[in-house]
């Protein structure tokens, strides 16, 4: 419903700031007011990189699953049909942090704080209009 709708929009916004992605923070530089986690990935090499590596892309896999579960909230998980829409929900998230990524420039360290402070209005919004509404609004 939209109140699942203003949670998600909440969620993605979020997922972006936590797993380090463009618009908050460019993962591939090496400026020193960037390189929060960067220092961290720069002293290793090898299967120990690799292990990092993999543990951000777990990082933002399980962030976008439950991203997709969270839009799609009625699906028992049982069906052939709900595998695959479930799957082409998780790529079309994907691609849609790719769209942004590539269309838009890293914030300003200023403006993060505001782009959370909105989606934490979003999310409140979507509670308060839940709680208002009861289950007819989330329908």
């Amino acid at each position: 419903g939209t109140a699942l709708l203003f949670l998600a929009v909440a969620f993605y916004l979020v997922m972006l700031c936590e797993n380090c992605r463009v618009p908050v923070d460019d993962p591939e530089t090496h400026l020193e007011l960037t390189m929060i986690h960067e220092a961290m990935i720069l002293d290793n090499s090898g299967p120990d990189l690799a292990v990092i590596h993999y543990a951000s892309a777990l990082k933002l896999w399980v962030f976008i699953s439950f991203l997709a579960t969270l839009v799609m909230p009625n699906m028992a998980a049982g069906t052939l049909v709900e595998f695959i829409v479930y799957y082409i929900l998780i790529l079309v998230l994907t691609v849609s942090i790719g769209v942004v990524e590539s269309v838009m420039a890293r914030y300003r360290f200023l403006k993060v704080p505001q782009l959370l402070a909105g989606a934490f209005a979003v999310a409140v919004l979507s509670i308060v209009l839940t709680s208002i509404f009861g289950g007819e609004w989330t329908k």
